[in-house]
């Protein structure tokens, strides 16, 4: 097949269109050894082509070029690229070079954005100059990392919403400094404050993002242009200096929760991007790999666009300690908001066991919550006993790990609290497998326990938990909470009766 398309594209024979046949062949065999038997006839063929008086010839034979990994073509194609006039195929050339090592035309590459920068856009080569300047940017900021800018903003007033789950509204309200408390409102998923000093609030651990609303209300036409004029003019270019130090444009991405279905929504935030990089005078430059903040720019049920910032500059060091994770392990957040909704049930200097712990994020947050008197991790893999070791000691948090299978661990005194979250189901985990687990926790909690304590369980199957606990004489059920989540999970507090 590959010697019969060159051969058809050698004699001239509707160039184009078996040229775009190559393309789709080399995307689907593109090591196989017939490729590299017609490599060098290809790479021969493809740089006569660079010439061609058709464009979308020159177009396709340069991504050919670039999906072969031509090295050698480089030059052809920097050649190529300068003199070429068609602007929708300056960007395959561009394409092509950035699969190949391109870091001899930097400064070119450089002045050429510089050039696109400052050519005047119009309705017509609009779509093909930011396509160019976009391709340009990712390239140049593949080989030279942006420098980031440092957020300052700590004690600048804002008006935030602090994302939170469902239901973790007003828990996070009651953790908040008592001189902000009266300032905060909550709302479904989130806490809407005016901060006078936003740096008070970094630190709440049940908070799972930080919004800054900069832009008064929502917008109410919606077409790209008009949004990219409203987010312009709300000022946020003085937005993000007032917060931040640092020199040179500042990297954003757009986050679009719309009811646009997604070949739509793409154009709309490419071009909504363009449209604020050309406003602001490329003092903001759109990045979907490189950015350091984010607008995101949500429908609301009238059909109007309310814009928010999120600052990815601002360091998060709530849970540096966490260094190592397995599949299986909880999020932090997550951590946080179950031993924030079961404090009443936390002892001060208890006595406490976590017998599938993973990398010990739940063991860890317990212990920042209250202080425990002595932590044990207890789980099977090796890995994730090793991890927990590594992260305990960077949280500095006195604790004892052994690798073991629950059912076959026992101590020499019993626990105030058996603190932990039960496997779920998988395809490892049959539904069999999990009832019989199931079973075998809920009689060691009958021989870990001291009496009057609790077992606090995070669960999927609450029901069956429950009835287990029922069945045993020695548990009672105290209360539960749902978790939000992609799966449905409980926590449920058991008191140890003995």
């Amino acid at each position: 097949m590959f010697r019969n398309y060159l051969d058809k594209i050698e004699r001239d024979e509707d160039v184009r269109k078996n040229l775009i046949e190559l393309r789709k062949l080399l995307k689907i065999e593109p090591g196989s050894a017939a490729w590299q038997r017609d490599r060098q006839r290809c790479l021969s063929l493809m740089l006569k082509l660079l010439k061609h008086e058709d464009a979308k010839v020159r177009k396709n034979a340069a991504l050919i070029l670039g999906e072969m990994g031509c090295q050698d073509a480089l030059d052809a194609l920097f050649y190529a690229y300068e003199c070429e006039e068609k602007l929708f195929v300056k960007s395959a050339y561009l394409t092509a070079m950035s699969q190949l090592d391109y870091r001899t035309y930097l400064n070119a590459f450089r002045e050429r954005m510089e050039e696109l920068m400052q050519m005047e856009m119009t309705p017509e080569n609009q779509k093909h100059l930011n396509e160019e300047l976009k391709l340009l940017r990712d390239m140049l900021l593949i080989v030279e990392k942006p420098v980031k800018h440092t957020f300052t903003g700590y004690s600048v007033p804002s008006e935030m919403i602090l994302l939170t789950s469902p239901g973790m509204e007003q828990l996070t309200i009651g953790v908040m400094p008592r001189n902000v408390r009266d300032a905060a409102k909550a709302m479904r998923g989130g806490v809407r404050i005016l901060a006078e000093r936003p740096g008070e609030l970094f630190g709440i651990r049940t908070v799972k993002g930080f919004m800054f609303r900069f832009c008064a209300n929502p917008l109410k036409a919606t077409d790209y242009q008009a949004v990219a004029a409203a987010i312009y003019s709300a000022g946020l270019t003085d937005y993000l200096k007032k917060r931040h130090e640092g020199d040179g444009p500042f990297y954003f991405r757009i986050d679009l929760r719309t009811k646009l279905v997604l070949n739509e929504k793409s154009q709309y935030v490419k071009r909504l991007g363009a449209e604020l990089e050309r406003l602001s005078g490329h003092h903001l430059q759109n990045s979907a790999s490189n950015y350091e903040c984010e607008l995101r720019i949500t429908e609301n049920k009238q059909g109007q666009y309310s814009v928010y910032l999120i600052l990815h500059t601002i360091a998060d060091s709530r849970f540096s300690y966490r260094r190592n994770a397995i599949a299986t392990s909880m999020h932090p957040v997550k951590a946080a908001e179950v031993v924030s909704i079961v404090s009443e049930y936390l002892a001060d200097d208890a006595d406490v066991l976590d017998p599938f712990c993973g990398t010990a994020t739940l063991l860890i947050e317990r212990y920042r919550k209250k202080k425990a008197a002595h932590l044990y991790g207890v789980d099977i893999f090796g890995e994730a006993i090793d991890g927990a070791r590594e992260n305990a000691s960077l949280a500095n948090v006195p604790s004892y790990f052994i690798n073991k299978d629950f059912a076959e661990f026992s101590h020499s005194y019993t626990f105030d609290e058996v603190l932990t979250e039960l496997p779920a189901g998988s395809d490892k985990m049959t539904p069999d497998v999990l009832m019989i687990l199931y079973k075998n926790f809920v009689r060691k909690l009958n021989q870990w326990m001291t009496p009057g304590g609790y077992a606090i369980v995070v669960t999927t199957e609450k029901e069956y938990l429950l009835s287990l606990a029922a069945r045993s004489g020695y548990l009672k059920a105290e209360k539960e909470w749902a978790l939000s989540g992609k799966k449905t999970q409980y926590v449920v507090v058991l008191r140890y009766r003995g």
